[in-house]
């Protein structure tokens, strides 16, 4: 398996978006889909469907049938995939970083539109791997952190002689330590679960060191610890129909970036804007 996807360049045309929610609550949306679009979202419907059934995790199902499965044509080459809120449209001028699929078409990994700098990823690839560690390591570690020293002062409070401090503060050290690994390989597995794809998909974009990109960082970059929307040198134009198009409720996964890198030149692009007639010579 190479270690780089793919770039598609063009306008998307025939775009279908369903639901997973239709899939899984009976309305046999997905039928007459190609089995790989099937297989595509056997995880994603699995899951659902489990979590659909009790109301304790209402919550988490109206969270997982958030995702949407999307078919749809750059050119002439047929790409489908799954994004939480697939809300581009037909006419769209983007870049798709896609992988061929064994029978035919492109699943798409990541899909940017360069007008108003819109970045949607695959589901979990917000952060490179070395991102979502560090991320881990920040998060866990001042939760565990802040409620040990508050047990460790508990502690110091109640005991009366050294020998019975030293015995507790061991104890507390060894649970308080454990704690901090259940949970932060626990969020990375959570929250980082496709941290392997963001590697990958930020490498082919041309990100110098793809592990370490964040981009929920790099929104901020963006919007707040940078320009404002209004300076005539905004990274795009903020007057585009596109970046003006009201946002869907429940967007994850979705963001801006400032500038993208060059593609480097090892990365297959296929720009279909070049040759309307592109068929499809996958690689």
């Amino acid at each position: 398996m190479s270690e780089y996807f793919q770039i598609i360049k063009g306008k998307i045309s025939d775009l279908k978006v369903i639901d997973t929610s239709s899939a899984v609550f009976g309305t046999g949306a997905l039928n007459g889909l190609p089995a790989i679009s099937q297989a595509l979202m056997g995880d994603n419907l699995a899951a659902a469907s489990q979590v659909a059934t009790s109301n304790r995790y209402e919550d988490e199902s109206d969270f997982l049938n958030s995702v949407q499965y999307f078919t749809c044509k750059i050119g002439n080459l047929e790409v489908r995939g799954i994004f939480c809120r697939a809300f581009f449209r037909n006419g769209d001028l983007v870049e798709v970083v896609v992988e061929p699929c064994e029978e035919d078409g492109y699943l798409a990994y990541a899909l940017r539109r360069p007008i108003d700098h819109r970045l949607w990823l695959y589901p979990w690839a917000m952060k490179g791997s070395k991102a979502n560690s560090k991320d881990a390591l920040k998060s866990v570690g001042r939760f565990i952190l802040s409620i040990y020293l508050c047990n460790l002062i508990f502690i110091i409070a109640l005991t009366r002689d050294l020998g019975a401090f030293i015995a507790a503060f061991c104890i507390a050290t060894t649970i308080y330590t454990l704690f901090f690994f259940i949970g932060y390989f626990g969020y990375k597995k959570l929250l980082g679960g496709g941290s392997k794809e963001a590697d990958k998909i930020f490498a082919t974009l041309g990100y110098p060191d793809p592990e370490t990109v964040d981009m929920e960082k790099e929104f901020f970059e963006v919007f707040i610890n940078n320009k404002s929307t209004s300076d005539p040198d905004f990274y795009f134009d903020t007057t585009t129909e596109e970046y003006l198009r009201e946002d869907p409720d429940g967007v994850k996964w979705v963001t801006f970036y400032r500038e993208a890198p060059p593609i480097p030149d090892y990365i297959t692009v296929i720009d279909t804007e070049l040759d309307d007639n592109l068929e499809d010579n996958r690689i």
